[in-house]
């Protein structure tokens, strides 16, 4: 768990319960940690702890005390309001588990005394279901959510639902689908004065364009979304900037990519979110290895891949296994390369991601000498590109294996 977040859930719950909370709750953790400490020097543990699993451990054992202790200081309905609250840092952080597990607490509490807020609620489960795959229950609850904002009435809950819903398309690979509904959700978002909506539709958008190899339309899209996008979100800043180095790096242009990546990090680091500092590090893992950087590539795409196994992110894995295997290609390793592209294959479902492990794997079979593989395998790539419309990429792929004509 990450000691940023504690930090913050603590400041959180100082906040509702005041300060004597805090002094109470460093008194608990010394005298706790004091007896922890001392049975670990004299008993011996059945399952042996490193350093990291103890603090692990201890972080942990930090939370659950922190949410129960402030449960005694204040009413039911601030509580509840807190544990929302801590469920928003956790989402910022990438502790998803934590995220979705308070939420769950706050939804059964709310019931049907806010509608409002249920459906918010809702709408957030369904954000965390995203981030860790889980699409078919991230449907369901868009579903619930996008029903009650509409009962209601709420005209920006309606808009943030359909942009969440456009992303959950896009991932599962459908993409025209989730195009459609961006571009509803934008346009009801510009009648409505929306700016930070709209920036977060426009960056989504552009990422759909950034997949079909539409370049210039996804730094349009992305451009907009930095003007109307708040200067103190450095959350949406951070994502915005991660897109555009993206972007770049499919124009072979790594300056640029880099620069945007740094400008990246330095909104991520604001916002203490270990979750967009792996995806920082993942994209810039795949640059080092384009720049032939394999060292400081392995370094960058572990430390992102320990990050997503942290988090519960599959397909983040599976795109860190597709970096490994590009990097052990180069360095002619080609069984181990093999090995990694095969483990991300077999994870992905989304056809624009499948078909970019499988472009690697046919310039491995093609360095290996394996014309046929190489062949049938671009092929399979083509036919997944085809699916999500993306022509202008099946146009770049060919162009670069022309030698296996």
């Amino acid at each position: 768990m990450n000691k940023q977040f504690l930090y913050s859930i603590l400041e959180l719950a100082e906040n509702y319960c005041g300060s004597e909370f805090s002094r109470n709750l460093a008194r608990l953790r010394q005298e706790r940690e004091r007896i922890l400490n001392n049975v670990w020097k004299k008993e011996p543990i059945p399952e042996d702890l490193s350093t990291y699993q103890k603090e692990i451990l201890l972080r942990d054992i930090d939370y659950d005390t922190i949410v129960h202790q402030s449960s005694k200081c204040i009413d039911k309905t601030k509580h509840t309001l807190l544990l929302y609250d801590i469920a928003l840092n956790a989402i910022n952080f990438g502790e998803f588990a934590k995220a979705k597990e308070a939420l769950f607490i706050v939804l059964k509490q709310v019931k049907r005394k806010d509608r409002k807020l249920t459906a918010t609620v809702l709408k957030n489960i369904g954000n965390v279901e995203i981030y860790t795959n889980n699409f078919q229950s991230a449907q369901k609850v868009f579903k619930r959510s996008l029903e009650i904002f509409t009962q209601i009435g709420n005209k920006e809950g309606i808009v943030s639902v359909n942009n969440h819903i456009g992303a959950m398309l896009v991932e599962e690979g459908k993409f025209y689908s989730g195009e459609i509904h961006f571009i509803k959700a934008r346009k009801m978002s510009e009648e409505l004065e929306l700016d930070e909506m709209t920036a977060k539709i426009n960056m989504n958008l552009g990422n759909v364009y950034n997949m079909r190899g539409l370049y210039d339309e996804a730094i349009t899209c992305y451009e907009k979304a930095l003007e109307k996008s708040s200067k103190d979100d450095p959350r949406l800043l951070s994502n915005i900037y991660l897109n555009l180095s993206i972007t770049h790096k499919f124009f072979n242009n790594s300056d640029a990519a880099i620069d945007f990546l740094d400008k990246s990090l330095v909104q991520a680091q604001k916002s203490n979110s270990k979750y967009q500092k792996a995806l920082v590090y993942l994209t810039k893992a795949e640059i080092a290895c384009m720049r032939g950087e394999l060292s400081a590539g392995t370094a960058l795409v572990t430390s992102a891949f320990m990050i997503f196994t942290e988090i519960g992110d599959r397909l983040s894995i599976a795109d860190a296994y597709k970096i490994l295997g590009m990097i052990n290609r180069q360095q002619k390793v080609f069984d181990v390369a093999l090995s990694y592209f095969e483990n991300s294959r077999r994870i992905y479902t989304n056809p624009f991601y499948l078909a970019e492990t499988l472009v690697e794997m046919a310039r491995l079979y093609s360095d290996m000498g394996e014309k046929s593989l190489a062949k049938s395998t671009l092929k399979q790539a083509i036919a997944n590109f085809n699916k999500v419309g993306a022509d202008i990429k099946i146009k770049l792929v060919k162009e670069s294996f022309s030698d296996l004509k």
